[in-house]
């Protein structure tokens, strides 16, 4: 009894050595959505948005952002407490100032700090706003105009650029069953928008198939270049329809008559001898039309809407004439096409099909020519580069060198002189166009990136589809500078 009881008081008096202290694990958190909600922001959203968060935070652009100077986020958190600054945040209340970054601060339960950048920006371009009557649907060309829409265009800075009234409907052949859709609009009356001449007539070309969508507007800038007399212009816009953003667009001029587009005199009965818009287009589908005699071409009037059978027979009849003396190598060679078409804007018109890659002379497809009163017929305007063009596979090769006419004006010595003398001229100019094409992109490079995110392309047409934006203008920009050397050289060396 007495063992145990010694034993029992040296095991109460003998130390307790604690354990030593285990530092507490940090916990790390974050934020784990992030939304602006027009509920909570009024007029500086056009929507409610809800953007991702990686790695390095927030990056969101979009068109749907108004006014960055103080917007509300409603967010969610694994934290306990986040700030901005030494402000405290509460979602869906604190506000903040959005044109340069906000750093979010989240503390853990642990009190550690982790830290989420928020980089916001609204449209870098104009947007085009078009609400239909009921949120209608907008119906394919071939229907009736939709009236009674809602259109009003925004700069930028905020500034009202046009609201009024407008038609709308769908535009385009192959184009119109494409995911994104084109459109036309007509206005009540002619106005000027984004600093373009006035007119009624506006489409709205979606581009869909061009990873860059810069291929028209740099086609259309090559043309400008040129000696050709109108090249339509255009400006690049973010398009919400209905409340919902579709994407970046090109807002363009469409071909028509008119002293600020094709200038030339309209058609009068008494005179049949001009001016006449026309198209080639195998698609033959506008409701005067014929085929040309001798080389089965696809004549379409276009512009104006309705022609007498005079008028239809007389331009049949000068096509025929132009055509019986391409086919004489006699006559060829004498040079009488002169008598019935204008070389130059036959060689320049050429020069930018070559340039771009653009074949669809050889269906033919969306080829223009107009013919003045009492004038010659004139290659022109250009349209629809979105197809197969600034592509590498075509840097080295002749893209309609044998399409419509140019097999036969080929054939003549002059001609292929006079494409020579021209080439010398344009030459330093479209030297240039390189540069234009790496300004345009960085210039529209936000837009694009979220117009990719929102239309993905599923068919394989340019080759770039799998490319980052930069990467597919990159590409752009090579094939084209490849294919004007390779030009350069066998122009001199015809």
């Amino acid at each position: 009894m007495l063992a145990v009881l010694l034993w029992s008081s040296v095991a109460c008096t003998t130390p307790i050595v604690e354990n030593p202290p285990i530092d507490e694990p940090e916990v790390k958190a974050a934020l784990t959505s992030f939304q602006l909600l027009r509920s909570n922001n009024g007029d500086a959203l056009r929507a409610d948005l809800a953007f991702p968060i990686g790695e390095g935070g927030v990056d969101g652009y979009s068109p749907m952002i108004c006014d960055l100077r103080s917007l509300v986020a409603t967010f969610t958190t694994d934290g306990v407490e986040v700030y901005v600054g030494d402000v405290k945040q509460v979602s869906g209340v604190t506000a903040n100032d959005f044109t340069a970054p906000v750093v979010y601060r989240i503390i853990s339960t642990s009190g550690h700090e982790s830290e989420c950048v928020v980089t916001l920006s609204g449209s870098v371009l104009p947007v085009v706003i078009i609400q239909t009557p009921g949120n209608a649907l907008i119906p394919p060309k071939t229907e009736d105009w939709l009236e009674g829409a809602e259109l009003r265009i925004e700069l930028p800075d905020g500034s009202v650029d046009f609201e009024g009234k407008t038609e709308i409907r769908g535009r385009g052949n192959s184009t119109w069953g494409f995911p994104k859709k084109p459109y036309a609009l007509k206005l009540g009356s002619k106005a000027s928008i984004l600093g373009m001449p006035k007119h009624k007539r506006w489409v709205l070309l979606a581009n869909w198939l061009d990873r860059t969508s810069l291929r028209n507007h740099i086609a259309f800038h090559i043309a400008r270049q040129t000696g050709l007399e109108w090249t339509p212009r255009g400006e690049f816009v973010e398009v919400i329809l209905n409340g919902k953003h579709k994407g970046c667009y090109y807002l363009c001029e469409q071909i028509k008559v008119d002293e600020n587009r094709v200038n030339i005199t309209e058609l009068s009965d008494s005179d049949p001898s001009g001016g006449y818009l026309m198209e080639l287009d195998v698609y033959f589908d506008e409701a005067y039309k014929f085929y040309s005699p001798r080389c089965g071409l696809p004549y379409m009037f276009k512009d104006p809407d309705e022609v007498t059978d005079a008028q239809v027979d007389y331009m049949y009849n000068y096509v025929s004439a132009l055509e019986d003396v391409l086919c004489d190598k006699t006559r060829l060679e004498a040079g009488e096409y002169a008598d019935y078409l204008d070389v130059d804007s036959f060689v320049d018109w050429w020069i930018v099909h070559e340039l771009t890659g653009n074949t669809e002379p050889y269906h033919p497809k969306s080829s223009y020519m107009h013919k003045d009163r009492d004038g010659l017929l004139k290659a022109g305007p250009v349209w629809d580069f979105d197809w197969e063009t600034f592509v590498p596979y075509k840097s080295s090769d002749f893209s309609i060198k044998g399409a419509i006419y140019y097999g036969y004006l080929f054939e003549d010595d002059a001609f292929v002189a006079r494409v020579k003398e021209r080439w010398a001229l344009l030459k330093p100019a479209l030297e240039g166009v390189g540069a234009f094409i790496s300004s345009e992109a960085e210039r529209i490079a936000p837009s694009v990136r979220e117009n990719i995110r929102l239309w993905p392309i599923d068919v394989v047409v340019n080759r770039d589809e799998h490319l980052s934006f930069e990467e597919a203008v990159s590409l752009m920009r090579t094939s084209y500078e490849n294919k004007l050397r390779w030009l350069g050289k066998q122009i001199e060396g015809m």
